[in-house]
């Protein structure tokens, strides 16, 4: 749903494959790819690599144990040590669920988002430890929603390289006039021309997980109220430069989210927020 915004994605990559290249000697002499193609292997290559491996499932399946072995805590470098680095905070998929790496005192491990396998790893074995084809997700997107469900460039947007922002919009549905005070007065909905991105609400019911947050559209709808644009300037006048940098910091305090397209990976319910308050006129 929102893209993974970092600089250093293609130097982790390559420390990805440095890391793990040692601890996987079993991988095929004879693989039309090389084992640092299929590690740092981008979303189109991810595709191909995908296609031509789908018959040959059973020379890959070690991947499959690999896969397991770095996701067990043992190891220097594992899943927490490459969560920490990529640092998505909120799922990518759903913009709900706080995905936060917390690693303390002594290398003790607390907690990491779970990693989607874009393309499965059960039908896909050879991308099992691929570094794009690892989505940092929540548990209900990963594993309650997404499940076996087959995934890929053409069907499904990836948060690596697709931006869910740019094709899909939250829209506000007036009822009646108790909107100003009651969530029955209104529905959301969330929208898009766009058949992957369609794909992408469906797989991960996003509508309908939605439809538990309209108090923080009616939170909006009140807010929008109160903060005219004279109250906006006068609160600007008072107060900038010392509880606010700038405009886009009031708007940001009063709506409660990021409302940059660079930023509303940070918080959860940054994109309904965003997408709500233009639609209100608050951005």
């Amino acid at each position: 749903m929102i893209k993974i915004q970092n600089e250093h994605l293609e130097r982790f990559a390559k420390e990805h494959y440095e890391a793990l290249k040692d601890k996987l000697n079993e991988f095929p002499k004879d693989c039309k790819y090389s084992l640092e193609e299929v590690l740092k292997a981008k979303l189109e290559k991810l595709h191909q690599i995908a296609l031509w491996a789908e018959d040959k499932k059973s020379d890959y399946v070690f991947m499959i144990n690999k896969y397991k072995n770095f996701t067990s805590k043992k190891d220097e470098y594992d899943a927490y040590k490459l969560a920490s680095k990529v640092k998505v905070n909120v799922c990518p998929y759903c913009n709900l669920n706080a995905t936060y790496t917390v690693i303390v005192e002594d290398n003790k491990k607390i907690t990491r988002p779970e990693f989607d396998h874009f393309y499965d790893k059960d039908t896909h074995p050879i991308l099992a430890l691929s570094f794009y084809n690892l989505i940092p997700s929540c548990h209900i997107c990963n594993s309650t929603l997404k499940g076996i469900e087959k995934f890929s460039i053409e069907s499904h947007l990836n948060p690596y390289s697709d931006s869910f922002d740019e094709v899909a919009k939250f829209r506000l549905k007036i009822g009646d006039s108790s909107f100003y005070h009651s969530i029955k007065g209104f529905d959301v909905t969330l929208e898009s021309d766009d058949a992957r991105a369609k794909n992408n609400i469906k797989s991960f019911e996003l509508e309908t997980l939605y439809q538990n947050h309209k108090d923080i559209i009616l939170e909006l709808i009140q807010k929008e109220a109160i903060y005219n644009e004279s109250y906006l300037d006068e609160l600007l006048s008072q107060y900038e430069g010392t509880l606010f940098k700038n405009r886009e910091d009031l708007q940001r305090l009063i709506s409660g989210g990021y409302i940059s397209d660079e930023e509303i990976g940070k918080r959860p319910l940054s994109k309904l927020i965003k997408d709500i308050s233009k639609e209100l006129g608050l951005l």
